[in-house]
């Protein structure tokens, strides 16, 4: 597995295909953090598109401003599709609130855990 580390996230490129996106525990992701996730998967992934699985630690956070690019076209450049999976009911509500209030530009779900959306993500691999 490749792995980029960046300030809030770790990137990684799994064995089977889906780019893991890591938010750290108790950091704050702004709009510059999520510009270098972008430029990660980009990196990691050869410039092609990946279904994205996207997980947190206790006590983090993503700024309205990276919440706003990471649904846009221009955040989505090398992604089928995003699964967040959330490990708190915190998590939860923030990631349903992402889906229902940004509306990604690629299919989003929120999952209970890793594995569900690690599933659900495997129909969209090329």
């Amino acid at each position: 597995m490749k792995t980029i580390e960046l300030k809030t996230t770790s990137v990684s490129l799994r064995d089977d295909g889906i780019m893991h996106i890591h938010i750290k525990g108790g950091v704050e992701m702004d709009l510059a953090d999520a510009v270098a996730v972008v430029e990660a998967i980009g990196k990691l992934g050869g410039m092609k598109k990946f279904p994205v699985l996207i997980d947190c630690e206790e006590f983090s956070a993503v700024d309205k401003e990276a919440r706003i690019f990471s649904a846009s076209k221009e955040a989505n450049i090398y992604t089928l599709a995003d699964a967040v999976a959330y490990h708190s009911l915190a998590h939860q509500l923030f990631a349903n609130f992402y889906v229902n209030h940004n509306k990604p530009d690629v299919p989003t779900k929120v999952f209970p855990d890793n594995e569900a959306a690690i599933s659900w993500l495997k129909t969209f691999k090329r």
